[in-house]
């Protein structure tokens, strides 16, 4: 693999140790720079990250930097590849020990994801934001018994954690009142944006070719971390053979790990997402099936209700096949798109990225500072999207 740890000269002892390290754990795929800027703001810390091997491996939390870079704020990105094993993120964790000692200094740390945020805040001289995906928080209580205990133990030790941090963020309100109380005080509720532009209907025969999909066919997508036990493609996979009793050619396409750039002709190409998952923040899936005006069958979980409010076709019904597979057969048996997009006012990286910035600015009056009007101008908006939002 290519290193990415010469984006800049590194100055100070700190920095060249941090370097070296980091240089050899880029060696071993254990952590990487994904991002390098000649004057940042601000680290990002994170386990999730796009990348050749993986390219559907947390889009969000690049949207999420890209997002703020837009409005001004500039960040370097110090991915610690947490699917290799936890020695990764004793890595992570020294590097940003190593970090903290170097000079110049970042104004404020951004950790994303709860794992993460245990190394980050080794950080120290400047404010360290966690930011929690859902899981890590939520712990999921499908799977075997030894992953639910795991999962279990491992978000006892993040919520408790959680109070170390300066602020914290969280998607939804669910996962702010699993947060001790000391850290709800300092939490805002800041859900991910997603890209409108990129996410848009599409022509569904065109999608369809592109995607080989039958252009006659009806078909319910599954899309996602098909992998998870908790999104529970085990259901969806009941509900669309029992819908098959009403519908016998209907056809369940299951697509996971996808280019995020794809996604778009995926969503266009069906007539159903079905969307079965037992824990949830604020999933970007049905955001982005939204936005394409897919009609959506849902099981309760996060803010999925509070997103589907008024989208029609489309329903949240009880996480059980005969009820899913009524609401299936009820989008597919004569196939129309929802209203959807007309529902993702507020879903916009610009909302989320002003609202990132509100709370940074909290923190650091001086961060972005020089990047002048930029910033102002995205401060003046993000009163509005804040409110919305949290």
């Amino acid at each position: 693999m290519k290193s990415r740890s010469d984006g800049g000269p590194l100055r100070g002892v700190g920095r060249q140790l941090a370097a070296c390290l980091i240089e050899f754990g880029e060696s071993r795929e254990l952590v990487t720079w994904e991002r390098r800027c000649a004057s940042p703001d601000i680290l990002t810390v994170t386990n999730l990250w796009p990348h050749v091997e993986r390219p559907a491996h947390g889009p969000f939390i690049r949207n999420t930097v890209e997002g703020l870079d837009a409005v001004g704020i500039k960040s370097d990105v110090l991915f610690i590849r947490g699917y290799t094993g936890m020695v990764s993120y004793l890595y992570g964790a020294l590097t940003v020990v190593l970090l903290s000692a170097a000079k110049p200094r970042y104004s404020l740390v951004h950790a994303h994801g709860g794992e993460t945020a245990l190394a980050a805040r080794l950080y120290r001289g400047a404010p360290v934001v966690a930011s929690y995906l859902g899981s890590d928080l939520l712990a999921p209580r499908e799977g075997g018994w030894r992953s639910r205990w795991s999962c279990r133990i491992r978000s006892a030790v993040i919520r408790v954690h959680a109070v170390s941090m300066t602020a914290t963020t969280t998607k939804t309100d669910e996962m702010e009142g699993v947060l001790p109380r000391g850290a709800r005080r300092r939490n805002r509720v800041i859900p991910d944006g997603i890209d409108l532009q990129r996410f848009r209907l599409i022509n569904q025969e065109a999608a369809r070719r592109h995607v080989g999909w039958p252009t006659r066919t009806p078909i319910v997508l599954f899309a996602g971390r098909a992998e998870a036990p908790e999104k529970r493609l085990w259901l969806a996979r009941y509900a669309v053979e029992e819908a098959r009793r009403e519908l016998p050619d209907l056809q369940l396409k299951v697509v996971s790990g996808v280019d995020p750039n794809e996604m778009p002709y995926y969503y266009s190409a069906a007539d159903c997402l079905v969307h079965t998952s037992a824990s949830e923040g604020s999933p970007n899936v049905i955001k982005e099936a939204l936005a394409c005006n897919l009609p959506v069958v849902a099981t309760p979980a996060g803010d999925i209700g509070k997103l589907l409010d008024g989208a029609r076709p489309g329903k949240i019904v009880a996480a059980n096949r005969d009820a899913l597979a009524r609401e299936i057969v009820t989008c597919c048996r004569a196939p129309r798109r929802s209203n959807g997009r007309s529902l993702t006012s507020g879903m916009d990286l610009d909302s989320a990225a002003a609202a990132t910035l509100e709370l940074y600015r909290t923190l650091d009056p001086r961060v972005g500072e020089s990047r002048g009007s930029r910033v102002r101008a995205a401060l003046s908006a993000g009163v509005t999207s804040h409110s919305e939002l949290a």
